[in-house]
């Protein structure tokens, strides 16, 4: 989209972020349901159900950044960035009928990617508002589950259910090799930059507070130790910044295997960094970040979820330890 448009899209999610911000854990369903419906309002869910969409894998997740910088009890990654962009590959290689249902995507129990077995216990992950859930299987095949009761859940702003297999013509397409390189790589560049922004604003609160907060008569800020886990957190906010931008340039810009190589590497890089920044800034916040009103465990809950969301670090780095295919060598009869 055009620059201009561009900043008024995120200019009004930023409005949206400050008026429905959650500053307490007790989150009712009507605050939610009203919330979700000043999301929706914003009309954001049509951003990739075209194609081509209209707009960027880096627009997509500068908005998944400045999501996440506010702690809110609503869907955006599940049902806006994900399951649309799932439908439009689909729509995209004429693979599907439409779909009308509200969907939002499927994971495992432990909020993994899913994968050959349909029947496996699966739960509707980021499914405020969804009416069905999205099961993207390793050979490629989309199948609609239904929804069931709410799913435990660390985050507590994020609304997990119980998802299950629908009737037998709940298959809705399969996306190629390249399609679901493309829709994982997608996944991973959307969640690790929701991360960068939770990270990034956590450490900025408590900078500020580190410059209010005062001790033995002089501000908490003007102690070298705390300078120095500010700037430690500032660093790794950066290092996480710096890969998620990138894979999402290469989303935007580079074949599908590319893309996913660098989506390996930002959410690894993020899982790690996301999480060492906002522990420094629980340690700037003190004794009052260890409290259920003060809102800093609701940013610590979801980065600490969201670093174990799709795949973990260690998966992440095995994937890419794995030497690229070569070509294959037919030998002449």
């Amino acid at each position: 989209m055009e620059a201009e448009e561009f900043r008024l899209v995120r200019e009004a999610l930023r409005a949206f972020a400050a008026d429905h911000r959650c500053d307490a854990a007790e989150v009712g369903q009507a605050e939610r349901t009203t919330a979700q419906k000043a999301l929706d309002g914003l009309g954001l869910g049509e951003l990739r159900r075209s194609t081509p969409p209209l707009a960027s894998a880096q627009e997509c997740a500068l908005l998944a950044e400045e999501y996440g910088r506010q702690p809110l009890a609503t869907s955006f990654l599940g049902t806006v960035l994900l399951a649309p962009e799932v439908l439009r590959l689909l729509a995209a290689a004429g693979r599907h009928a439409p779909y009308g249902s509200r969907p939002t995507v499927a994971l495992t129990r432990d909020l993994r990617f899913t994968g050959r077995d349909s029947e496996a216990d699966h739960v509707a992950w980021d499914a405020e508002g969804a009416e069905s859930a999205l099961w993207i299987g390793d050979d490629g095949t989309v199948r609609a589950l239904d929804l069931g009761g709410p799913a435990p859940t660390t985050d507590l702003l994020r609304v997990v259910r119980e998802a299950h297999p629908g009737t037998p013509d709940s298959v809705l397409g399969r996306l190629d090799p390249e399609q679901l390189h493309a829709w994982r790589a997608w996944a991973l560049v959307m969640v690790s930059s929701e991360l960068v922004g939770a990270a990034a604003s956590f450490v900025e609160q408590s900078t500020a507070y580190a410059r209010d907060r005062s001790q033995y008569g002089r501000p908490i800020g003007s102690f070298q130790a705390v300078q120095h886990l500010l700037a430690d957190a500032t660093v790794a906010v950066e290092a996480c910044a710096s890969a998620t931008r990138y894979a999402a340039w290469c989303l935007d810009h580079a074949d599908p295997d590319t893309a996913l190589a660098a989506a390996r590497v930002a959410k690894a890089e993020v899982d790690v960094s996301a999480v060492e920044a906002v522990y420094a800034g629980m340690q700037v916040f003190g004794g009052i970040a260890q409290t259920w009103e003060h809102m800093a465990h609701l940013y610590l809950r979801r980065v600490r979820v969201g670093a174990t969301v799709l795949t973990g670090t260690v998966d992440l780095l095995t994937a890419l330890a794995l030497p690229e295919p070569g070509p294959q060598v037919v030998e002449a009869p």
